[in-house]
């Protein structure tokens, strides 16, 4: 009695081939990107509660107060309408360990109306290797950062 061979037959190794081909073609375009975005820093982050804040008193109608601590980046959102105030969020915002913000005021404040315009204060955050200005148009409302 002949004893049989084990082994893959060539339909399931053209199979195979065909899936990870397959998912080699679906990886690649991850695998070309991969490490030329940088990680979002603390000038990102607080420019993103401006925008949200912004972005909440035009749809809400409101104008919404946005304080924030520079020392523990505590802050507090609040919302102003003809019916009363109220609390629209409050957190912490994340510094890098290597960046502060660094202002002469004890507190931020920036104060959005429901039109987009905004009155602020302008901090610079401060990193070991770059200083980034971190400011609010007056008419527009849109916050921007500046290299400094």
């Amino acid at each position: 009695m002949p004893t049989r061979r084990g082994g893959f037959t060539l339909l399931e190794i053209a199979i195979v081939l065909a899936v990870m081909a397959i998912a080699s073609m679906l990886v690649a375009p991850a695998l070309s990107r991969f490490g030329t975005d940088r990680p979002p820093r603390s000038e990102d982050r607080l420019l993103t509660l401006l925008a949200d804040a912004r972005k909440a008193a035009i749809t809400h109608g409101a104008q919404v107060t946005l304080r924030l601590d520079p020392t523990s980046g505590a802050y507090r959102a609040d919302t102003t309408t003809s019916v009363g105030t109220g609390i629209l969020g409050e957190g912490v915002l994340d510094l890098a360990m290597e960046e502060r913000l660094v202002t002469p005021l004890p507190r931020l404040t920036y104060i959005f109306r429901s039109t987009g315009a905004a009155f602020a204060d302008t901090v610079l955050v401060r990193g070991t290797t770059s200083s980034v200005l971190v400011a609010v148009d007056p008419w527009s409302g849109v916050a921007y950062a500046a290299a400094r």
